[in-house]
């Protein structure tokens, strides 16, 4: 094998960063990459704002029948004691 080759071949590969234990919209890096998924019933939640896999707690926007809930002038949020795991998708951060 060649020198070339190797350095080419650990170029093109990609090394996926470790998964965070806590992650929050504009706050985390990669956080669009980041799929929060209950781990009772394995359903990725929509419209996460903040998760805590340690503590199991989601923060997310209340949605009803396909839209999301105003409380005032702001979205309505909604906070959970859920047991949740992080995973990446697409390309991870």
């Amino acid at each position: 094998m060649k020198k070339e080759d190797t350095a080419a071949n650990a170029a093109t590969e990609k090394t996926v960063p470790p998964l965070p234990t806590h992650a929050a919209a504009g706050i985390t890096p990669g956080f669009a990459n980041l799929r929060v998924v209950d781990t009772a019933t394995d359903k990725v939640i929509q419209h996460v704002l903040e998760a805590d896999t340690e503590k199991g707690t989601v923060r997310r926007y209340a949605v009803e029948r396909g839209n999301f809930v105003r409380e005032g002038s702001d979205l309505k949020v909604i906070e959970e004691e859920r047991k949740v795991r992080l995973e990446w998708i697409g390309d991870a951060a």
